[in-house]
């Protein structure tokens, strides 16, 4: 437990399962309390809640579809009405889907460009729009390794996260002047229990790691802290790289 972000009041999207549920019960260990959203598997997010709960902090879950302007407009409106302010935005919502080009249809393309960009800009335009008048907050989006050196049969899902990090540092200059930081975590291949690899692949890539291991949601979470705390006060859309040293940007 720390007093890093005591007081806060933090909205994490995909914040029911994998990086999204580590990132939420690290901002309640480190003092805010959370506004879980979902998608899926309401039974996963009400966990997430109860774990919330179990360290002190207040939590609440709310199904939200971020490529929907109206789902976006009630997650943020059920976040006011029982917390108040906003101080912490976490764009972690996100899709997986290993698929050669050859055949990714044109709505699979679409979706991952949906769930990704489209939900980013959606939520962090709500987010700047409460924070802006109180001249504070944190805006942190999950981008990925993948988004800097692309991996085979992941076009869709490389180009999106290539795109989130573009986002990430136009947003940064843009409302830096209004006293809002914008950055990201790119993590390397996490192992959360429900990504697409094999687990032959999984253990091949983590040999052929400097660390020898992979990620667990875990090791991610210092990155999400330290960028939603004071101690990040000189950091302005820059990426952080937990990745057990794949890339060294």
């Amino acid at each position: 437990m720390t007093d890093k972000l005591a007081g806060k009041k933090a909205l994490v999207t995909g914040g029911n399962s994998g990086i999204g549920r580590a990132v939420a019960l690290a901002y309640a260990k480190a003092g805010a309390d959370v506004t879980v959203a979902w998608r899926e598997n309401p039974a996963a997010a009400q966990a997430t809640v109860a774990a919330i709960v179990e360290t002190g902090r207040q939590a609440i879950a709310v199904r939200c579809d971020v490529t929907d302007e109206r789902s976006v407009a009630d997650l943020f409106s059920a976040h006011k009405k029982r917390f108040g302010a906003l101080d912490i935005l976490v764009n972690n919502a996100g899709i997986q889907k290993s698929q050669p080009i050859f055949d990714t249809a044109l709505e699979d393309w679409e979706r991952m460009m949906a769930v990704h960009l489209r939900g980013a800009f959606l939520c962090s335009r709500a987010a700047a729009k409460t924070m802006k008048p109180r001249r504070q907050g944190r805006i942190v989006n999950v981008c990925s390794q993948l988004g800097y050196i692309g991996r085979a049969d992941y076009t869709a899902y490389s180009a999106a996260k290539a795109g989130l990090i573009g986002f990430t540092r136009a947003l940064a200059k843009e409302l830096a002047p209004h006293g809002i930081l914008v950055n990201g975590v790119a993590p390397g291949l996490v192992d959360t229990g429900f990504d697409p690899l094999s687990a032959k692949a999984k253990r091949a890539h983590a040999a052929a790691l400097p660390l020898k291991r992979l990620g667990t949601p875990d090791d991610m979470t210092p990155s999400f802290v330290f960028l939603a705390s004071d101690e990040s006060r000189y950091f302005c859309g820059q990426l952080l790289h937990p990745n057990g040293g794949e890339i060294m940007p």
